[in-house]
């Protein structure tokens, strides 16, 4: 089995990018951030309301990315929950990669409700041994709250 690791994330914010940032750091392993082709909301209040009023979009293009997955035994995933969904553009990326064989480690940033996020990753991932999640939980404001497994 191939030990290399790598981290890939999508932030909106920039909450997921300074978790990605610092577990990069701490393990050394390498790092790809997913980049929508088309902007997204800043706003999260607006973002909000075009989640609700259109419903979670299935799908988003994002820009390629600079690693080949192949090359890696472990990937650890890092997205935040939107609406107790999965981001488009990690929706994206998981859809159109091949899982079978890998080992995923997720993480979800979030400020509300997550439960359902894991297991959609999970039945998108078909398979991979995806591990236990992190949740790191924020408020509004995106002071962290608390970690939860």
């Amino acid at each position: 089995m191939n030990p290399k690791i790598l981290l890939v994330y999508y932030s909106h914010t920039g909450r997921t990018a300074e978790i990605a940032h610092l577990i990069t750091h701490t393990i050394g392993c390498d790092e790809e951030q997913l980049i929508p082709d088309s902007p997204i909301p800043d706003n999260i209040y607006e973002l909000r309301r075009r989640i609700l009023s259109r419903g979670i979009e299935t799908s988003s293009k994002i820009k390629p990315m600079t690693h080949d997955i192949t090359q890696y035994g472990a990937v650890i995933l890092g997205m935040p929950v939107w609406e107790n969904n999965i981001p488009a553009p990690m929706r994206s990326f998981l859809t159109a990669t091949d899982w079978r064989g890998i080992k995923i480690h997720p993480f979800f940033s979030t400020g509300g409700i997550y439960v359902s996020a894991y297991y959609e990753l999970c039945s998108i991932c078909k398979g991979a041994a995806v591990a236990d999640p992190l949740y790191l939980v924020y408020d509004l404001n995106g002071r962290f709250l608390r970690m939860r497994e």
